[in-house]
This record gives structure tokens, C-alpha cells and sequence, in this order.
């Protein structure tokens, strides 16, 4: 894949100093931004440091890279995920150090900081503080990563509604972020991209301004180099209060490739999903990566009534028989699922399901589900509830039929009673 990279940073109108950095190491596919925290002193050294020392120490893990190049497997994934939070590390001992003998005992720095890492085609990303990463796919700008503010946390502690947080006045209080501490809690996650993705990294002097919907608008992904300098101006006319900074990351897919669009294709197919109604992008991207993909041709049989599962499957492409005891009680395509009690208990399976149409499917296995949940507490709590419903619905329906069975079996006797009479 061809990568294309742009970045600006622009002092903004009310501070003296710019302590925002950028990288652009597209020969690594590596991007980042950086603000150093104005409260602190030497925020500038901290931002450049932040983005120095990860460049530096995704250079020197080379080969882990060009393994998982070779060979994109699960244990691939975790071990650059592993090193990119290593190297999170190292930035933010580096900080912490050098803030002791730049500014002496008792003084800090700090910086945020939000990478990303293209490796193949899976993009990795690393994130800490109050910047935002934006994934900018079909028409639409989606934010990977959440506000490591105190308001933010208000916020989904239900503390404070949306209103109260506009007017807060602490909005920039941040709760994490690199050199205030030896380490740091980094939030990450890797997921398949398409050719024709793209990736807006920019720090909080720009996203105050700007919503994800215009920065999206503005920010048209089929368009020839953005222009960065007009959303700094926008920012600037709009108060400026904070330094600026925005990079842009663009991938390009060759003339012959015709699978362009399959992560995108499949994300739209989920999206249609019950089960996924209450999720954010982002979460939806999470689980994504949780499933693996199953083809099988028309006439195949997934599993047998009574037989032993834990695995759900989700309906990409093609059409599925649902059927039990020979009867058929449900024909499904796109955006349907089945087996998904699989996931929360083993008990045999209660239908057949069989191949009517060659069929694209993601599965989801019960060991990778509750991985899922553990590690995403606020997904896992949304799937489980939708679960629940789903589940809730089918035993009032059930507790219907039988209801009406049972009425229409006493109406028959009473009628056989007058009969006889």
C-alpha cells in the first residue's frame, strides 16, 4: 500500500510557545502528534521527546515487524501491541527523567501522545491523553480513541450529563499522560484496514474546534493533498486558545486491487446488526478483530441439531437455512446471526443450520468472546445486555405460542365435551 502523510502545527493565538510535535515517518508508517502540557514546564521537550524516542524504538524492532509482515497472525498482533506499549514506556521514563534534570526535584513534564503504526495492513494505534485519532472510511470520520479527561470520566460514571460538561470549566484536565509518572496507562488496539482508508492524528487545540463531522467534510478523503493550513485558520478565527496541531495519513489502493473495500464491506454488514446497535465504531472494530473469517459453499452444513458448539457466526455474504427436525424455521442473509447462546453457555445446539447460498461469515468463539468483554468492560456490558434481550424476546414469544397452544387444546376438548352431550 502506498502511504501519503501531511502535518502542520501552528502556535494558535493565545500561547507564546508552540509545545505541540509531530512525526511523519511514512517509510516506517509510523505517524504521531504530541502536546506538551502547557501547566508544566518544558512541554515542548516532552512532546518532541515523546515522538523521538517511539520512532526510535520502532526502528529497532525491525524484525518482529517484518515477521509479522510475513506471517499477520493473532500472536503477531499482540507482540507489536506489546512493543508499541513498550516503547510508550521508554518515552514516558525518558520524560520523567529528563524532567528531573531540566527542571530539577519536585518539577515535571508531561505531553500526550497518539500514534499510529501501518504495519501490512493492519494499523496499530497507541493512545494517551486528550489528542484524538480518527479513522476516515467511507464518507465517514470515526474517532478510535477516548478523552483521557476528568470530564470524560464524569461523563461515563454518569456524574455529569452532557450539558454540565460544555460548561464545565475543567474541560482540559487531563488524567493521563507521558512524564508525570515513571508509567503510563496506554489505551491500544489493532485492526485490518482497507487501501482506501485514512487517519487524522491532531491535538486538542484543533478537535475543541472543529466536530467530527465538519473536520470530516473538510477533510475530503478522495481529494488530492488536504488543506490542514484552513482548518488551523478555522481554529484560530474560532478562539485559538491552544496550540494547533493535525496530521493526515492516506493510504492508496493500486488499480488492480478489487478487494479494496472488504474491511469496509464487512463493518457495514455489522453495523446492521441488533446486536451492535448501542456499540461505537470503535467497539465495533474491537470485536472485528476478536472474530476470524469462514467461507463455505452452498449445500455445506455448519452443524447438527444436538451437536456440541461455541462458536456464533455472523452473516457477511450468502444465505443460511435455520431448520429443525427437518422443518425449516428461518431463511437468513447479511446481517443476520445464529448460534449466539454458544457464546454464554454450553448446551447443545437446538437447530441445524445449512449453507443455501455460497456464504461469507465472521465467527466468534466463546474463549474469544469473554477475552472480548474482559478486556472492553463497556462493549462486553452492551453485547451481554442486547444478548439478554434477545434471548428475553424469544421466551415471550415461546411463552406465547404455548399459551395459545394450550387455549386452543381446551377450546378443542370443550368442544368434544358438547359433542358427546
Amino acid at each position: 500500500m502506498k502511504l501519503q502523510t501531511w502535518g502542520v502545527s501552528d502556535v494558535g493565538r493565545a500561547r507564546k510557545t508552540n509545545e505541540d510535535s509531530f512525526l511523519l515517518a511514512p517509510e516506517q508508517g509510523l505517524f504521531a502528534v504530541a502536546d506538551g502540557m502547557g501547566g508544566y514546564k518544558r512541554g515542548d521537550v516532552a512532546s518532541e521527546l515523546a515522538c523521538s524516542v517511539l520512532q526510535e524504538w520502532v526502528a529497532s524492532h525491525g524484525d518482529l515487524l517484518a515477521r509479522f509482515r510475513e506471517a499477520p497472525d493473532e500472536v503477531g498482533r499482540d507482540a507489536v501491541l506489546d512493543m508499541l506499549d513498550a516503547g510508550v514506556q521508554q518515552a514516558c521514563r525518558q520524560i520523567h527523567d529528563a524532567s528531573l534534570s531540566l527542571v530539577g526535584e519536585g518539577g515535571r513534564m508531561g505531553t500526550t501522545l497518539d500514534a499510529v503504526l501501518l504495519v501490512g495492513e493492519v494499523a496499530f494505534v497507541v493512545h494517551v491523553g486528550d489528542g484524538r485519532v480518527y479513522l476516515a472510511r467511507g464518507g465517514e470520520l470515526h474517532p478510535l480513541t477516548e478523552d483521557h479527561t476528568l470530564i470524560n470520566q464524569q461523563l461515563r460514571e454518569g456524574l455529569i450529563d452532557e450539558e454540565q460538561a460544555r460548561r464545565a470549566r475543567n474541560r482540559n484536565l487531563i488524567t493521563r499522560a507521558l512524564g508525570v509518572f515513571p508509567e503510563v496507562q496506554v489505551d491500544a488496539m489493532a485492526f485490518d484496514v482497507d487501501p482506501a482508508d485514512a487517519f487524522v492524528l491532531c491535538t486538542d487545540g484543533l478537535h475543541r474546534y472543529l466536530g467530527r463531522r465538519e473536520l470530516g467534510f473538510l477533510l475530503d478523503e478522495q481529494g488530492e493533498a488536504p488543506d490542514l493550513k484552513q482548518l488551523v485558520a478555522l481554529a484560530n478565527e474560532r478562539g485559538g486558545r491552544d496550540n494547533i496541531t493535525v496530521v493526515v495519513a492516506r493510504l492508496q489502493a493500486s488499480s488492480s486491487d478489487g478487494d479494496a473495500h472488504r474491511v469496509a464491506e464487512r463493518m457495514a454488514v455489522l453495523r446492521r446488526v441488533d446486536l451492535f446497535q448501542a456499540c461505537t465504531y470503535r467497539q465495533l472494530l474491537a470485536f472485528t478483530e476478536a472474530t476470524r473469517v469462514r467461507r463455505a459453499p452452498a449445500g455445506s452444513v455448519l452443524f447438527e441439531e444436538g451437536s456440541a458448539g461455541d462458536e456464533a457466526f455472523f452473516i457477511v455474504a450468502g444465505r443460511v437455512a435455520i431448520e429443525k427436525r427437518g422443518t425449516r424455521l428461518a431463511r437468513l442473509g447479511p446481517g443476520h446471526y445464529f448460534g449466539e447462546l454458544s457464546l454464554i453457555d454450553q448446551v447443545p445446539r437446538s437447530a441445524s443450520a445449512r449453507v443455501l447460498q455460497d456464504a461469507t461469515f465472521l465467527t466468534l468463539d466463546r474463549a474469544s468472546f469473554l477475552r472480548l468483554i474482559k478486556q472492553d468492560g463497556a462493549l462486553g456490558t452492551r453485547l451481554l445486555w442486547q444478548l439478554v434481550r434477545k434471548v428475553s424476546a424469544h421466551l415471550r414469544a415461546t411463552n406465547e405460542r404455548l399459551v395459545a397452544e394450550t387455549v386452543s387444546l381446551e377450546e378443542l376438548a370443550a368442544d368434544d365435551l358438547v359433542s358427546f352431550d
